[in-house]
């Protein structure tokens, strides 16, 4: 089957009348390589690319020309008709010749202005922005984790407040997060009232919509295991940095094969992205092409997730924000090995495999991972509009049994000043998601 038969018909109309004759030089790569990976996009790429090329479409030739006058400007200045640039995908070195210009942040500045004429035209069009329901953040900073009351939440700067719970419900092998997702069980040992369960059957609930994000993998096995995979896991997309434990060691092997050039880099990603990821991957995983192809251009930034699970936790939540906008999202944080020395992290270097030395937790550096991050992953969340208005974000420190609570003044537990039992915060959360 042809790319072109896979995309909707009033793109294949556009295309087919020449569009992308009218789009400029560095708009290519990201046209092109979103067109032949568009089954695999989530619906909210998709809505976007759509947005973009039909707002383009729509116009005549000096409109056209008008909406990219500084981009096309901006491309001469660069020199990049001279540069030898990928149209097809974005490379490695595309992105560093753009990014060595000195003409860059224009760039991207003018870049951003015409998506942003494409989102207003939409608006306009519809005469009202887009609607969605309640959202929620749901981080969790287990218990082995030991946390600094006093400078824990410093960096949050005041845009929330903290709440003491009482977490007596939470048994020796059930973190806080894993009895807000799946419930909590009853005389049967069958779970029921979680979260999760109630966020992937909300009616406006879309494919992509429901995240869970695991730096180890006990999280995920307990949502996976014969209880509670029937009812909270159908529907949700779970990723256990553990679990992924194949996937990530054979990226990491072929990454380093490569010799330290950008020609040789974009071979190695180029094989990289061809490579079928199926085999390496888990259950959950494989079964959906869309999650196989997140984790592959996650693995593929070069930002630690090959690595670090804290790392993998943060930059997983973000990209699910920036490509997915999920109404809600889960994520708990774990324990990391000390780095060995003589092993180059920023290379994709495995320490298991390059060094012999026993792997040591690193239980106060991946506190610091884990309060840091959490807050970033509030950060990615909240540059989208999205989520600027009508989402909670709830971060539970276990071992102060506390949470720190970012939420509208209508959110419930805004005011709470005694310790708050877990089953009240779990009402609370389905209340506001409901």
């Amino acid at each position: 089957m042809r790319i072109e038969d896979k995309l909707p018909g009033d793109i294949q109309d556009a295309l087919s009348k020449g569009l992308l004759k009218r789009i400029p030089l560095t708009f290519l790569p990201f046209v092109n390589q979103q067109l032949n990976q568009w089954v695999n996009l989530f619906p909210n790429e998709r809505q976007a690319t759509e947005r973009l090329l039909l707002y383009v479409a729509s116009l005549n030739e000096e409109q056209s020309t008008a909406l990219f006058h500084e981009v096309v400007e901006l491309e001469e200045k660069m020199g990049v008709r001279n540069w030898q640039f990928s149209t097809t995908e974005q490379t490695i070195q595309n992105s560093s010749q753009l990014a060595s210009s000195p003409y860059f942040q224009h760039w991207r500045q003018a870049v951003q202005a015409v998506f942003d004429a494409a989102d207003a035209h939409v608006r306009e069009a519809n005469n009202a922005s887009a609607k969605s329901g309640n959202r929620l953040v749901l981080l969790d900073i287990p218990q082995p984790l030991q946390v600094d009351a006093a400078s824990v939440w410093q960096r949050w700067q005041g845009i929330g407040r903290p709440v003491q719970l009482d977490l007596g419900l939470t048994g020796e092998h059930n973190s806080a997060l894993e009895l807000l997702l799946a419930g909590t069980p009853n005389p049967a040992g069958l779970r029921s009232g979680g979260l999760l369960d109630l966020a992937r059957s909300r009616p406006e609930a879309a494919p992509a919509d429901v995240w869970v994000v695991d730096a180890g993998r006990s999280l995920v096995d307990a949502l996976l295991a014969p209880e509670t995979a029937g009812t909270a896991a159908s529907g949700a997309i779970l990723l256990s940095n553990g679990r992924l434990d194949l996937y990530r060691q054979s990226f990491s092997h072929e990454m380093n094969t490569m010799r330290k050039d950008l020609a040789d880099a974009d071979a190695v990603f180029d094989r990289l992205r061809k490579v079928d990821v199926t085999p390496w991957c888990p259950p959950e995983v494989a079964a959906d092409p869309a999650i196989r192809e997140f984790l592959r251009s996650l693995y593929l930034t070069g930002n630690g997730a090959v690595i670090f699970g804290n790392s993998f936790v943060e930059w997983a939540a973000s990209e699910a924000f920036r490509r997915a906008r999920p109404s809600f999202l889960a994520a708990q944080f774990g324990v990391r090995s000390k780095p060995k020395p003589f092993t180059g992290v920023a290379v994709f270097d495995n320490p298991d495999q390059v060094n012999p030395l026993p792997a040591i937790d690193d239980l106060p550096g991946s506190a610091v991972d884990a309060r840091m991050l959490a807050l970033y992953v509030w950060l990615a969340a909240y540059r989208y509009p999205e989520y600027q208005r009508s989402t909670v974000c709830v971060c539970v420190a276990e071992s102060l049994s506390q949470a720190y609570v970012v939420a509208p003044p209508e959110f419930g537990l805004w005011k709470e000043t005694e310790p708050v039992p877990l089953g009240r915060l779990a009402g609370a959360l389905r209340a506001w998601m409901a």
